[in-house]
């Protein structure tokens, strides 16, 4: 039996003080609460409904407006990003069973743009330098077995590096490999017994595959969450 439930903390004192911009109150008393929060760390107000604690590694960002309900643990690393509008839920009955479960883990410089739907009712994990990209894509980590009348967890894994474009779906015990791109609109499932995807490939598809190698990308060794604007040609733009 887990013991998850019973070292949450307080969930009415977690709600107002999540729901403050960021500053240096706020940061303390996330801490008082429990929670691990690095140095140099910003949070927007953040809508958290009964979860277990937060560990926020040195100068994450997590933007305003997220939602997070019933996880047990998030972790994100140094220098994670989490855009707005996303939607981080989990499925608190599983937690019953194991506190490994209700679990989202971002590692270093991983990143998550705007409005997207993220299931930890399993696990979520983000290595490295991974992102999700574009808007509205869906990570389910939990799925009904309609032969046995019974629904199951797991875990979804983006490899280092790799990137999602928008509107994709990754289902229970789908894994993107290190180094790839998922193209907008593809649907990743859990890959067959003892087959071993390629990693730095292009996916694409329903459901996904490998279609062909990817070349080195600058953004693989980013310094920052910031991606440049650059400069360019408006001609295309022009009203006649």
């Amino acid at each position: 039996m887990s013991s998850t439930t019973s070292t949450r903390p307080s969930a009415f004192l977690s709600l107002v003080v999540w729901l403050l911009p960021s500053n240096g109150f706020k940061m303390w008393a996330l801490r008082r609460l429990g929670n691990n929060i690095g140095r140099d760390v910003s949070i927007g107000p953040t809508l958290v409904l009964s979860c277990g604690r937060f560990s926020i590694d040195d100068g994450a960002v997590i933007s305003p407006f997220n939602v997070f309900r019933h996880l047990a643990k998030v972790k994100i690393g140094k220098k994670c990003f989490l855009g707005s509008w996303n939607q981080i839920t989990a499925a608190r009955e599983y937690q019953q069973y194991s506190d490994l479960v209700g679990l989202l883990l971002l590692e270093e410089q991983a990143a998550m743009t705007n409005r997207h739907y993220l299931d930890c009712s399993g696990q979520i994990i983000l290595k490295a330098y991974a992102g999700i990209g574009g808007i509205r894509s869906i990570f389910q980590s939990h799925e009904i077995d309609l032969a046995n009348n019974r629904t199951t967890v797991g875990r979804i894994v983006l490899g280092e590096g790799a990137m999602t474009g928008t509107a994709v779906i990754m289902l229970k015990d789908s894994h993107l490999p290190d180094r790839s791109v998922l193209a907008a609109g593809s649907i990743v499932v859990k890959a067959k017994g003892g087959t071993e995807l390629p990693s730095a490939n292009l996916y694409g598809g329903v459901p996904a595959k490998p279609i062909r190698p990817v070349s080195e990308f600058a953004w693989w060794h980013r310094d920052s969450y910031l991606t440049p604007v650059t400069a360019f040609d408006d001609a295309m733009f022009r009203l006649n």
